[in-house]
């Protein structure tokens, strides 16, 4: 190659390098002719030119497979769905425009390549324990946008949050746990968070079998709240979980009943037979105990008592008040015994009819008193849930 013709090539590389570049946008295409594009002025760490800018939340449920009692947590498998405007992109579809005669904006599915170059709203679900993205070959998510520049991200996830829980009334107990979605750095005058749909009561109930569940929209209140002296905008909803009794009623609350029932039989034992009546007695108050100590082993920790280890205790305190009746008549008998008392005629039998009487009655009375007290408070707890709801 000649000298003139490098010089030639090296003055065409330095005319090349002077001139101002030019930035071309992103653009990814999808399967149906319609296109998005970043211009070369996007900024993806600025929010949308609306202010402010509103993002749509939506969980749809498909199962609650877990609900902890050890750490108060609530799992959901969902999509999670995030839907907001951003006018700074370019959407072309060169599909005709005349299909669309319902005025619809269809929603078109794009590459998630393009989402590292576009602002996303920073996400927070309040009291987040995990969050799990379901995976089978790549991650099961999905971007979409529509002719109105409104884009949506949908994640198949597994939510695990924290629910505060009380469990003084178990099993009678009924759990509100508050699933809150919001911004980790923006207030509420530069994002707006509301619901694109509340969760369909069916669609959660179908694996879960310890609870009743409602669904119930956030109250005003509960749609923001106050953090580092900003106010802050969430969307979510309530998550009502009353618990079954229908296993506890059969496994706890029945059988001791009866075993109480049971020991009443002991009023009609000769107070002479005292192999019987000792052991028929002192069979019912260990198996009582064992019981107790099941439900202690088995229910979730509680502030003090909870309704069953109640009801268990007072069964508890009726055998051994039949106990402790029949030792008075054993010291009776010992002391005739011991200081030769010759009565017309002893009244051992007069008092096991007695308590034979008065045991059930005070039962029953125990009985009425504990379900009342079980009724209302279940009761005021669901009450005032509906109350709160919004008109």
């Amino acid at each position: 190659m000649s000298t003139e013709t490098n010089l030639q090539c090296t003055i065409f590389l330095t005319l090349l390098l002077t001139l101002p570049r030019i930035t071309l946008p992103y653009c990814t295409r999808s399967s149906h002719s319609k296109s998005i594009c970043v211009p070369a002025d996007y900024v993806k760490f600025e929010l949308p030119p609306e202010s402010p800018t509103t993002v749509s939340i939506g969980i749809d449920i498909k199962d609650i497979p877990k609900v902890s009692d050890k750490d108060f947590s609530v799992t959901l498998n969902a999509y999670f769905i995030v839907k907001w405007r951003d006018t700074r992109v370019i959407v072309t579809d060169n599909f005709n425009q005349s299909l669309h005669q319902d005025n619809s904006q269809p929603l078109t599915a794009l590459n998630l390549a393009i989402l590292k170059d576009l602002w996303m709203p920073d996400v927070e679900i309040r009291n987040l324990q995990s969050f799990e993205t379901h995976t089978i070959l790549s991650k099961l998510e999905g971007f979409w946008v529509d002719d109105e520049q409104n884009l949506m991200h949908a994640l198949a996830s597994r939510i695990t949050f924290i629910c505060p829980m009380r469990f003084n009334s178990f099993p009678m107990d009924v759990q509100v746990c508050t699933f809150q979605v919001g911004s980790f750095n923006y207030a509420m005058d530069k994002l707006i968070f509301t619901d694109e749909f509340i969760p369909v009561k069916e669609d959660a109930v179908r694996s879960i079998l310890d609870y009743e569940i409602e669904i119930f929209p956030l109250t005003s209140e509960e749609r923001q709240y106050s953090a580092l002296n900003m106010n802050y905008s969430v969307a979510g909803f309530k998550l009502v979980l009353a618990r079954k009794m229908s296993f506890y009623v059969v496994t706890y609350y029945l059988p001791s009943g009866l075993f109480v029932v049971v020991s009443w039989i002991s009023f009609l034992v000769n107070p002479e037979v005292i192999p019987g009546r000792m052991t028929l007695l002192i069979t019912i108050f260990l198996v009582l105990i064992n019981i107790f100590n099941t439900i202690q082993t088995n229910s979730p920790q509680a502030e003090g008592l909870t309704a069953m280890e109640a009801w268990v205790i007072a069964c508890i305190v009726f055998v051994f008040a039949a106990l402790m009746e029949y030792t008075g008549i054993l010291l009776k008998m010992k002391l005739r015994k011991l200081y030769s008392c010759r009565r017309k005629k002893d009244n051992y039998a007069v008092t096991d009819l007695a308590f034979l009487v008065v045991f059930p009655f005070l039962f029953l009375i125990f009985n009425l008193l504990y379900w009342t007290a079980v009724y209302y408070t279940r009761t005021k707890e669901q009450n005032a849930l509906f109350l709160e709801q919004p008109q």
